[in-house]
């Protein structure tokens, strides 16, 4: 659900890297970031892609967002490091729920 805070988050090109989550949400996270002038990437957190895919997408995103409850604790690790290495931001979301991303986002957008 939007609302006028929310519709009004502005990433202004920022790359959002999504690690984990269910596979059958990542058309809508999608859209959620590219509706507010993001791009968006998606690892599976190594479930089937690569942990190196990991660094390399980390690399060139601007920010993280992952669901603590939806990615293994190893890739959290990684994902941690990998962001402090790179000094990226990055925010774990207690749950999948769209207020949760947007919170993220609106997060992301303000810095």
């Amino acid at each position: 659900m939007s609302t006028p805070a929310t519709d009004a988050i502005d990433l202004s090109g920022r790359l959002i890297l999504y690690v984990g989550g269910r596979h059958q949400h990542v058309a809508h996270l999608r859209r959620m970031v590219e509706e507010r002038g993001g791009g968006f990437v998606h690892h599976d957190g190594g479930v089937e892609q690569s942990m190196t895919k990991l660094a390399n997408q980390l690399e060139r995103a601007d920010a993280v967002l992952f669901p603590v409850g939806c990615v293994s604790h190893q890739a959290q690790s990684k994902v941690k490091g990998l962001c402090r290495r790179f000094q990226k931001p990055f925010r774990p979301l207690r749950s999948t729920g769209i207020a949760a991303v947007l919170q993220a986002l609106e997060s992301v957008a303000a810095h």
